[in-house]
């Protein structure tokens, strides 16, 4: 008898303490949440994010409200924390966005409805409170002549020579690349030479969620990329030279390796000076846009539009399509035909010329 309860001990799952819904501990359920996402094959940059977000929840709630587990989360102390994320400062000193707000809020509502889900909470707070609301965000975009400038500012007078003509290639090419596809800034930099179908002229990217994507080129963006590729990005000779032997992003620094983030926007700060635009931030996100909308006042549909961008639903698209229409009727009025008619004609209410002395005859 001894012999049976000894087996079966052996094979008892190990009490867990503290798994009643509402007992938890708020820290160990978030790292529980952080590790589903990653098991769910969630992007590092997403799980970064919640948390980031979680973290900060975690700590206002047991360090403002006294609160550390789960179930004692009342709707009270979520509202509390939407002000606080307002009203206080963030990491670098400034006052956090409406947006940035928003933000957070949405991986906190993402978390309860997990714990919803696993059955760990008998009422979602979330449901009780006031969601921060934020006014839709003012999309810039470039004009053909700021674009035009852009490319001009790739030239730098002052430096002459191979590396000066590679640099001028590459950075038409990436401003092509983008005004041309849309890509983001992420796909752009972990592009790679089997990536791009020359024959097909299209490219495959790796977009959000690890989802693969192909775009097409236009005519002038695929001369200006396959110029730089044939005529001026480092050969196997030279990488090899440079200690990055093999190496297959499409755009590479003038070390060799490839092009990182940072590098990107130090080209555009710099990009953005020699062209003299002042009046916008320049940056590969306001190249995104300027596609969309462009792609959009040429005739392009939404749902393709959704397609190219990566976009799991049409709410950006809208957006553009918002915009586009603003644009279209705005160019509408400036080429109205009947505010460019050759003759004069009288205002509403006032007699053609000649008419009034044609009445007084009769």
């Amino acid at each position: 008898m001894a012999r049976k309860s000894k087996q079966q001990s052996r094979h008892a799952p190990e009490l867990r303490v503290g798994r009643q819904p509402g007992r938890r501990s708020i820290e160990a359920l978030v790292e529980a949440y952080l590790q589903d996402q990653i098991g769910g094959n969630r992007s590092p940059k997403t799980v970064e994010w919640h948390r980031t977000a979680l973290t900060f929840l975690q700590q206002f709630l047991q360090q403002q409200r006294g609160v550390t587990e789960i179930g004692a989360v009342e709707a009270e102390d979520i509202s509390a924390w939407f002000t606080h994320l307002r009203t206080t400062r963030g990491a670098h000193g400034r006052r956090r966005t409406d947006r940035t707000v928003q933000t957070y809020a949405r991986s906190a509502r993402a978390f309860f409805r997990w714990l919803e889900r696993r059955h760990l909470l008998e009422e979602n707070v979330f449901d009780l409170v006031l969601f921060p609301r934020v006014g839709r965000p003012l999309i810039e975009t470039l004009t053909d002549e700021e674009f035009e400038r852009l490319l001009s500012a790739c030239v730098t007078p002052r430096e002459t020579g191979r590396l000066a003509e590679r640099a001028v290639a590459r950075n038409q090419a990436i401003l092509w690349l983008l005004y041309d596809t849309g890509i983001r800034v992420s796909e752009l930099l972990t592009l790679c030479l089997d990536k791009v179908d020359r024959e097909q002229g299209v490219i495959t990217v790796w977009g959000k969620g690890d989802k693969e994507r192909r775009v097409a080129l236009g005519e002038n963006c695929q001369k200006h990329v396959f110029a730089y590729l044939d005529q001026h990005r480092p050969d196997q000779q030279e990488l090899a030279r440079c200690g990055c032997s093999g190496e297959k992003h499409l755009f590479l620094a003038e070390t060799c390796w490839p092009l990182t983030k940072n590098g990107i926007e130090q080209l555009f700060k710099r990009l953005r000076k020699r062209a003299g635009i002042t009046s916008k931030r320049v940056s590969p996100h306001i190249l995104r846009h300027t596609f969309a909308v462009k792609y959009l006042l040429l005739g392009g549909d939404p749902f393709s539009l959704q397609r190219i961008l990566g976009h799991e639903d049409m709410d950006t698209v809208n957006h553009y399509m918002h915009m586009n229409d603003t644009m279209t009727q705005a160019q509408k009025r400036k080429y109205s035909p009947g505010d460019h008619l050759s003759t004069r004609q009288p205002e509403p209410g006032q007699s053609a010329p000649g008419e009034l002395g044609a009445s007084d005859g009769n």
